[in-house]
């Protein structure tokens, strides 16, 4: 049968004297939903969102919070409204207004006279996923950035380097992260799923995801939540929660691999077919003996068998629970692992994904029906939709995201590619969402120039010396995709009203800067034409799509990722350079140190991250419902959805002298942050919580004021690039004690 992409309009019947017109959140908010403005007289006077009743077959895309709130933000009285020149100390806040010919003309020689200058990797692109649609997002400014010369990029992944990097060496080279998991239709098919640091109930991880893990609950689906935090997905689905330490997640994933291994539960005959390096038998030529995952597992090649036992000690989850769920997962067939990103982004997050995928791989549950590869996203990907191209960086000049503080800092000094002396940021919040916030902040007042597009002064916008209104995207045309790769659809973002006062498009701002640059060909296509041919691969009637708002496009052939490879390997073998899922990488044996940040082992490894006694809290930095990121953290209507607090267990809490409500500091060596304590034992002993995304707010002293989890991070990666946030560790003390650390 013919499968064809069906075009439908999600939306109400306007009232009388109203326009409904149908969007998408355009932020990187871990959906895609369903946004109707409606629109009075040039203005958003409510959001509404698919009237459809869910159902399994072709669930409605029903919005968040979040969504409903974009009315607060459009029109919100802090909303940028002209272009700003810096009048005060950089990061004081103070500006006048100035023309856009004034702005752009200042920034052109600005861009002009460092590149000259100093070359064009002095050039920072600092901009992000505030924007992240296919045509008006960060690839304007990289394009840009590109054409001129080239800059210095910030590469990694910041929410899931960890992930990306383990998908390719385990999978292939051709694995995409987003289309390395499974469709949630197929749920239903496992008899059970564990949830590892993965809450879809909180942050949102696809649009209808919650619905149907519901759904296979409903229908006898046994879900186990592992996590530092009892999370909303926990106390909404779980049949069991199992408290782990964070960034101790490699260590009990390995210990339940040795119980799998050391009672010979594997699933031998898919590990001989389909996969490198589990046992001596299957290791490349010229690997050498002892080298296999099930020699370490063992202990074979280092002496220490990996033993629940010994994974007790690290992660604090009892040994007999460890082994008990280790043979649940290898006798339940099929089962499904979802590992959320939050694990991945510590000091060696990549192990924790790649002994993931070993579990999956081990116990057969790759590429079939109820099973999973390990990923918590889908198996569709973007349908072929593509984003506006960037071209090369010329420039070649590329740092770890995580590591922006130390890059401002020293520059040449610490081994960079450049001293940067400019920063271009658009549609970024980086100073506030990158590690060490008080070491950015300090290392801004180096810099010669830095041009901000947003729709705010936020924390990272303070710092700019020029300041460009942009329009969000009700006040433009763009095409959008599943977040989480998940759901074979694509919605139209239709333009609901004019741009408010000034504001312009990253586009148009920068085809504008491109002319004063002398760069040709930066955009010899309108809007409408580049939005077809963005879409030309994926979308058969643009004109139908555009009037009605959501495409829903054919389904993937297969609801699970690498169905293909492991029903046909001979025609259809993995990407990897084996052919094989590789638990051994063979790329890491020939490479360790692929970046520069660290060797990394060619077979899953549990490497500590080191405790500091001067801080024996470990912090975690979940999302917030009540934003994205830091986006809508200035609308106090939105606030509601989700208060800022810190969680802190109760015998934690009374051996501080904390009680619940009580205004307390959180700190260490970097910083120090002020909040309210939340006494709770929904989260595990010897573990603090911290919503990220606060913006940065500093008192007189400096020290932040509302939350900002990132003046605790550090400035480190992981061998791979990750961001380490959650290898955090701080002290807690009341806010009336006086207590102070360095900060």
């Amino acid at each position: 049968m013919t499968r064809r992409t069906l075009y439908e309009a999600p939306r109400v019947a306007p009232a009388p004297g109203e326009a409904v017109v149908t969007s998408t959140c355009g932020h990187n908010c871990g959906g895609r939903c369903v946004v109707n403005a409606h629109v009075r007289d040039g203005r958003i006077v409510k959001i509404s969102t698919d009237p459809r009743r869910w159902t399994p077959e072709v669930p409605p895309l029903h919005a968040c919070v979040r969504g409903f709130g974009q009315a607060e933000r459009v029109h919100h009285p802090d909303r940028l409204l002209h272009p700003l020149r810096r009048t005060g100390p950089r990061g004081s806040g103070q500006f006048t207004r100035v023309s856009w010919d004034e702005a752009l003309d200042e920034v052109a020689r600005q861009m002009l006279r460092i590149r000259d200058a100093h070359g064009p990797a002095a050039i920072l692109d600092c901009s992000r996923t505030g924007s992240l649609s296919m045509l008006h997002g960060r690839g304007v400014v990289q394009r840009l950035l590109h054409m001129f010369g080239g800059c210095t990029e910030l590469w990694s992944n910041i929410s899931a380097e960890a992930e990306v990097f383990a998908v390719r060496h385990t999978y292939g080279a051709k694995a995409e992260y987003k289309s390395a998991g499974r469709e949630p239709v197929d749920y239903v098919n496992s008899r059970l799923i564990v949830m590892w640091g993965w809450s879809p109930a909180d942050g949102t991880f696809g649009t209808g995801t919650l619905q149907y893990l519901q759904r296979a609950k409903r229908q006898g689906v046994r879900i186990v939540c592992v996590d530092p935090r009892v999370t909303r997905s926990s106390r909404m689905l779980a049949d069991e929660h199992v408290f782990i330490r964070p960034s101790t997640d490699t260590a009990a994933l390995v210990a339940m691999a040795y119980v799998i291994a050391s009672e010979g539960l594997q699933e031998q005959a898919f590990l001989d077919r389909h996969v490198l390096g589990f046992d001596e038998a299957h290791l490349p030529p010229g690997a050498s003996a002892g080298a296999s995952y099930r020699s370490y597992l063992l202990g074979l090649s280092d002496g220490v068998r990996k033993t629940p036992e010994w994974a007790a000690e690290v992660t604090g989850i009892p040994a007999t629970t460890l082994r008990r769920l280790a043979l649940d997962f290898a006798t339940s067939k099929p089962a499904a692992l979802h590992c959320g990103y939050a694990p991945g982004r510590t000091l060696h997050g990549e192990q924790f994904h790649r002994a993931a995928y070993a579990l999956a791989a081990m116990t057969g549950n790759v590429g079939i029906p109820g099973g999973n590869a390990g990923t918590s996203n889908g198996a569709t990907g973007r349908c072929g939709i593509r984003a506006l191209p960037a071209g090369p960086n010329p420039a070649g000049a590329r740092v770890a995201s995580p590591l922006l503080a130390d890059l401002l800092a020293r520059g040449r000094a610490g081994g960079y590619p450049a001293d940067i002396r400019m920063i271009y940021s658009a549609a970024g919040d980086l100073f506030n969402q990158l590690p060490n916030v008080n070491k950015i902040i300090a290392a801004a007042g180096q810099l010669e120039f830095m041009v901000v597009h947003d729709h705010f002064v936020t924390p990272t916008a303070r710092y700019a010396d020029i300041l460009l209104p942009a329009t969000t995207f009700w006040e433009r045309n763009d095409v959008h995709t599943p977040w989480a790769g998940a759901g074979h659809y694509a919605i139209f973002m239709r333009q609901a009203i004019p741009p408010v006062g000034e504001c312009r498009n990253d586009l148009d701002i920068c085809a504008d800067l491109a002319r004063r640059l002398g760069i040709a060909g930066y955009s010899d296509r309108t809007e409408d034409e580049w939005l077809r041919e963005l879409t030309r691969d994926a979308i058969d009637d643009f004109d139908r799509f555009r009037e009605r708002g959501v495409a829903r496009l054919p389904a993937p052939e297969d609801a699970v990722a690498f169905a293909r490879e492991i029903r046909d390997p001979e025609r259809h073998p993995f990407s990897t350079p084996s052919g094989r899922i590789e638990i051994y990488s063979t790329t890491l044996a020939a490479n360790p140190d692929p970046y520069g940040l660290g060797a990394i082992p060619p077979i899953p490894t549990w490497i500590p991250d080191g405790a500091d006694p001067r801080y024996p809290l470990r912090l975690v930095t979940p999302k917030s419902r009540a934003r994205t990121h830091s986006i809508h953290d200035n609308q106090p209507i939105l606030s509601r959805a989700d208060r800022d607090d810190v969680w802190v267990h109760p015998a934690d809490a009374a051996t501080r002298g904390i009680a619940d409500g009580d205004r307390v500091r959180v700190f260490n060596d970097r910083g120090a942050t002020f909040l309210p304590a939340r006494v709770s034992d929904r989260i595990a002993p010897g573990v603090v919580s911290i919503k990220e995304g606060a913006w940065f707010t500093p008192g007189a002293d400096g020290q932040d004021t509302r939350g900002c989890a990132n003046v605790l991070t550090a400035d480190r990666a992981s061998p791979a690039g990750a961001s380490p946030f959650n290898s955090c560790f701080v002290e807690v003390a009341p806010a009336s004690t006086g207590a102070r650390g360095p900060g």
